[in-house]
């Protein structure tokens, strides 16, 4: 029976850690469990070199003397003794539950966990300051689907591929990515790397990657740049909307959250619907409330207002009324009720 991947990494590391010199390739091929599986020398080495790849990037340090030999220096596994003042250790605390919902959980607690082994021993009737943090509970939103699998292409240096809508009014487009990193930027997740595509450097916003995420290509093929800033680059391309307000006609008691953030609002009986084109433009019956609302972005403004259908018209600008129609045109056409927003 093959030896699993997890037991054949255990059995490498303490292979080399337990020797007192370095180790061939042979002798590893030889003497570790789960090199012998491997049918021919070719397929050891590619295994091998997979494997040496993976503990470095686990932060365990495969030492080479130049040729054909490999060691782990014992020494540089374990921390030195640690120690922290108790709003120190509250707040590692707190960082490592920030992750507690997401894919990055066990690595938040694995390296809290040997941080605290690092620390000096606690007596008995100090308060455990670690336990303690935990009656707080701050959280990280990485609720995109894509999150976890483009984080683990990222771990490995993989190539991906995925639909990527950019527009919502229009199909997604598949796209290829060498990932160098993700980053959270304004309450958005990006990943940021090589569109091979394109042939350049590009960010994605993951809420608009439609489609599963495929890893393709070999691990470790992926090269980020060295020095690269990942939060400059997500700050240099992701343009900030400038500050727009829009005019809306609102029916009475409805679209509350609209509403909620209006910074003026009018009654008005009767108003005529004098925008362009189309043929719904008239007098529009009954009484209206005219709001001036902030733009925070074309698209996720447009989205807010087609939620609630027929109870809110857009005026101005144009380019949001026109963002509308689209959204409530491809909702009928889908056989999707427009008004799901409604309050």
């Amino acid at each position: 029976m093959a030896t699993a991947k997890a037991e054949r990494l255990l059995n490498l590391v303490i292979a080399l850690v337990n020797s007192p010199r370095y180790r061939t390739a042979a002798w590893i091929r030889e003497k570790v469990a789960g090199y012998g599986d491997a049918p021919t020398e070719e397929a050891f080495f590619r295994t091998f070199e997979r494997d040496k790849q993976e503990l470095r990037e686990s932060g365990i340090p495969v030492q080479t003397d130049g040729a054909d030999g490999y060691r782990i220096v014992a020494g540089e596994l374990t921390l030195p003794e640690l120690s922290f003042t108790p709003d120190e250790t509250a707040a590692l605390a707190l960082a490592g539950r920030l992750w507690s919902t997401t894919a990055l959980d066990r690595a938040g607690a694995g390296a809290l966990r040997k941080i605290r082994d690092a620390g000096p021993g606690q007596q008995a009737d100090e308060p455990d300051e670690f336990a303690a943090a935990d009656l707080l509970q701050p959280r990280v939103r990485t609720g995109d689907p894509a999150f976890e699998p483009l984080f683990a292409a990222v771990r490995a240096r993989r190539a991906v591929q995925f639909g990527y809508r950019r527009d919502p009014g229009r199909p997604p487009v598949t796209r290829t990515v060498e990932p160098y990193g993700l980053v959270s930027y304004h309450g958005r997740w990006y990943v940021i790397g090589h569109d091979r595509d394109r042939g350049e450097q590009r960010t994605f916003r993951l809420s608009r990657i439609t489609e599963p995420v495929s890893a393709i290509g070999r691990a470790g093929a992926v090269r980020v740049p060295p020095g690269i800033d990942l939060m400059a680059q997500v700050r240099a391309s992701v343009r900030q909307a400038p500050d727009r307000s829009a005019t809306v006609l609102v029916r009475p008691g409805r679209a509350v959250g609209l509403r909620r953030s209006a910074v003026a609002v009018h009654s008005e009986p009767g108003i005529t619907d004098t925008a362009e084109p189309g043929p719904e433009v008239g007098r529009l019956p009954g009484d209206w409330d005219r709001l001036s609302i902030p733009m925070s972005g074309l698209w996720s403004t447009a989205q807010r207002i087609a939620g609630h259908g027929p109870d809110v018209v857009v005026l101005e600008p144009e380019d949001l009324r026109t963002a509308v129609v689209r959204l409530l045109r491809g909702a009928r056409a889908a056989g999707r009720p427009a008004g799901t927003e409604r309050t």
